[in-house]
C-alpha cells in the first residue's frame, strides 16, 4: 500500500441521485418512490457550511422502511469505492441515538426512516463536513448508504450498496490452515503491521512501531525477543534478512532512509548503517556469491545494490520505470519484475545493473493498480503471478517467457470480492499463498495454471469483531511461508502476527 494519509477527514464520499423528499418531509410509504440507484461518486461545489444537514438532503428517504431492521454491527459498501472507507459500524442506542464508526464524540440518529450522522471541523476559516446517511431497505436486505466529505470548497459524495459485513460466500474460520499463536505484545504501539520474514525459526515482523525480533520454535508459544525503532519519523513498511561474513544477521528495513540493523544479537539489534534511498518495499537475492537488494521506491526507481556485506552497501545501478512508484517487485535470477503502478509490471533484465534494460511490460485493467507480483514455474509454464489493488482488485496469470508468442500476456484470474482487494503474493513451484486483506489468506494450486483453485484459506478478519475499523486497508497484510515446518506467517493490521499450520494439499 502507498503511504498511509492520516487526516481529520479522509476525503472521500458518494452523491445520491437526487429525489423529491426533503430534510423535513421524507416521503410517504404510499407516495411513487424509485429507490433505485447508480453506486458512484462524484465531486459538487461545497456552497456554504449547512451542506447536508440532513438524511434527506442526500435523496428520497422511504419512511418506514427501517422500522424491523437490526443496524447493530458491521456493514460492506459495495458497488463503488468509497475512498479508504469499506464499511460502515453501526450501533443503536436508547433514544433515538445511533454511533457510527464507534465515533461517539459525533453521535447520529436513528429512525424508522434512515440513520445519519453528521460533524463539521472549523479551520483556516472553512467548514469542514462529514456526513453519513443510511436509508431504504430492500426486499434483499441491502440498504442505500451515503457518504459526504465536504473540505470547504467542494464536496465528495459517495453511494454505495450496503450489505451485512460477512466472510466470503458464508466461509468458516479456515480450510486447510489452521491457527496455532497470535502474537500482539502489549507494549506494541499502534497502527499498521507490515510484513514479517522468518530465517530459521526467527521471526522478523515490521509495524508502524518498529522491527519486532519473535522466537517461533514453539510456533504455538511465539516469544518476542527484542525490538527496534529508528529515531524521530519515518515509514519502515518491508524488511528482508540478510545473513553475512563472520555468522552477522542484517536485517535490511524499507523506509526513507532504508535502515540497516545488525540483529546478530535479537535481544539487542543496532542500528548499522543508512541507505540514502526512499523505499516503499525492497527484494533480496544470492546469486553467485554476492547478495543484492532491489528497491521499490518512492519516486518510481529501482536502484540496485551489493549488500553481500550490508554494513557496507555498494550501489551497483539504478532503473527509473515511468511509473509515480515502484510498488512492489519480485526478482529472480538477476531480471527484476517491477509494479510501477498506473505504469504496470514492467521485466527489467539487471544482470549488468549498470545498465538496465527492459524486457517487456504489461498494463493491468480494470484497476490500473500494479501492486505486487511473484514469479514461478507452474504447468511447465513461466509465470508472474500479479496482484492489483484497489475496488475490483484481483490476481492475474501473466506469460512472463520470453520465448513465448503471449509473452506479457496475462491468460487467467481470480479474485474473491470486488470490495476487498488482494495484497501480498508468495509463490513455490505450483502453489501459490497470498493475503487478501479482509478475506484473509488464500492458498491457490496452479497446476493448471489457466484455472486457478482454491485448496486453502484462512479468515483472519472477524467481520464483526471490537477491533474492526472501516477503512479499505485492513486484514491480512504481509506474509512469509516456512515450508520446511509447515507453517505460514501472518502480518495482520489490527492483530499482529498470526502463525498458521498448514494442512492444504
Amino acid at each position: 500500500m502507498n503511504k498511509l494519509a492520516v487526516a481529520a477527514l479522509a476525503i472521500w464520499v458518494g452523491c445520491g441521485d437526487g429525489g423529491t423528499g426533503t430534510p423535513d418531509a421524507p416521503v410517504e410509504p404510499d407516495a411513487p418512490v424509485d429507490v433505485t440507484f447508480q453506486p458512484g461518486c462524484m465531486e459538487i461545489p461545497q456552497t456554504g457550511p449547512n451542506m447536508f444537514a440532513a438524511a434527506a438532503d442526500f435523496g428520497q428517504v422511504v419512511a418506514g422502511s427501517l422500522a424491523a431492521w437490526e443496524p447493530d454491527g458491521r456493514w460492506f459498501l459495495t458497488g463503488t469505492r468509497v475512498g479508504g472507507v469499506s464499511s460502515f459500524h453501526i450501533q443503536k442506542l436508547a433514544n433515538g441515538i445511533a454511533i457510527l464508526d464507534r465515533d461517539t464524540d459525533h453521535p447520529g440518529t436513528i429512525d424508522a426512516n434512515a440513520v445519519f450522522q453528521r460533524a463539521t471541523f472549523e479551520g483556516g476559516g472553512e467548514t469542514f463536513i462529514l456526513a453519513k446517511r443510511v436509508a431504504n431497505l430492500l426486499p434483499d436486505g441491502s440498504l442505500r448508504a451515503d457518504r459526504a466529505v465536504c473540505d470547504g470548497q467542494m464536496c465528495r459524495v459517495c453511494t454505495a450498496r450496503m450489505i451485512r459485513a460477512t466472510h466470503l460466500d458464508g466461509e468458516g474460520e479456515g480450510q486447510g490452515l489452521v491457527k496455532l499463536s497470535e502474537l500482539r505484545g502489549a507494549t506494541w504501539g499502534p497502527g499498521f503491521t507490515f510484513n514479517v520474514r522468518v530465517a530459521g525459526t526467527l521471526a522478523y515482523l515490521i509495524r508502524q512501531d518498529g522491527l519486532h525480533i519473535i522466537e517461533t520454535a514453539d510456533p504455538e508459544h511465539p516469544v518476542e525477543l527484542g525490538k527496534f525503532r529508528r529515531a524521530g519519523d519515518g515509514y519502515s513498511n518491508d524488511v528482508k534478512i540478510v545473513d553475512a561474513a563472520g555468522g552477522k544477521r542484517f536485517a535490511i528495513i524499507a523506509d526513507f532512509p532504508v535502515d540497516i540493523v545488525d540483529v546478530t544479537n535479537p535481544a539487542a539489534p543496532v542500528l548499522a548503517g543508512q541507505i540514502a534511498e526512499e523505499a516503499h518495499t525492497l527484494f533480496t537475492e544470492t546469486r553467485n556469491g554476492q547478495t543484492r537488494a532491489y528497491f521499490g521506491n518512492y519516486d518510481g526507481s529501482c536502484p540496485v545494490y551489493d549488500v553481500t556485506n550490508p554494513a557496507a552497501p555498494q550501489r551497483l545501478g539504478r532503473y527509473q520505470s515511468p511509473g509515480s512508484i515502484v510498488h512492489d517487485l519480485s526478482v529472480a535470477d538477476g531480471v527484476a519484475y517491477l509494479d510501477a503502478w498506473e505504469a504496470g509490471l514492467i521485466v527489467v533484465d539487471f544482470n549488468n545493473p549498470a545498465q538496465p534494460t527492459v524486457k517487456g511490460t504489461w498494463a493491468p485493467t480494470p484497476t490500473e493498480t500494479s501492486h505486487s507480483n511473484w514469479t514461478t514455474v507452474a504447468g511447465g509454464r513461466r509465470i508472474a503471478l500479479h496482484g492489483e489493488e484497489s475496488y475490483g482488485a484481483h490476481l492475474d496469470v501473466v506469460d512472463i517467457d520470453p520465448a513465448s508468442a503471449t509473452f506479457m500476456q496475462p491468460f487467467a484470474s481470480w479474485k474473491t470480492r470486488d470490495w476487498v482487494s488482494i495484497h501480498n503474493i508468495m509463490a513455490f513451484g505450483e502453489k501459490a499463498y497470498f493475503t487478501h486483506y479482509q478475506d484473509g489468506i488464500r492458498v491457490l494450486d496452479l497446476s493448471n495454471p489457466a484455472q486457478p483453485t482454491q485448496v486453502g484459506y484462512y479468515n483472519t478478519w472477524d467481520p464483526q469483531a471490537a477491533y474492526t475499523t472501516n477503512q479499505f486497508f485492513e486484514g491480512a497484510v504481509g506474509l512469509d511461508v516456512d515450508l520446511a515446518r509447515k507453517l505460514v506467517f501472518v502480518a495482520d493490521s489490527p492483530r499482529g502476527l498470526i502463525i498458521l499450520r498448514d494442512d492444504t494439499p
